[in-house]
């Protein structure tokens, strides 16, 4: 199955099989760009004191919504 390619200034679609869009990919992209080069690092491991932290914030948006969301409902209603 051929891959899409769209190129500047042309505007219908290139037909190209995949391995020739792998190999332009690459001579494109700098080595440090390309995704598979990239090292993956994974989740971070959190304290307790970060997560409960993390939780806290999460409940303060939530409530301040809620508040923001009062806040405008007595405005509309008065």
């Amino acid at each position: 199955m051929a891959q899409m390619m769209y190129v500047r200034g042309i505007r219908e679609p290139l037909h190209s099989p995949p391995v020739l869009v792998e190999k332009w990919v690459h001579e494109v992209l700098e080595p440090d760009q390309l995704s598979t080069a990239k090292r993956r690092f994974g989740r971070a491991k959190l304290t307790r004191g970060t997560v409960l932290l993390l939780w806290g914030l999460r409940i303060y948006v939530l409530l301040m919504i809620f508040l923001i969301g009062v806040q405008i409902w007595n405005a509309l209603r008065a």
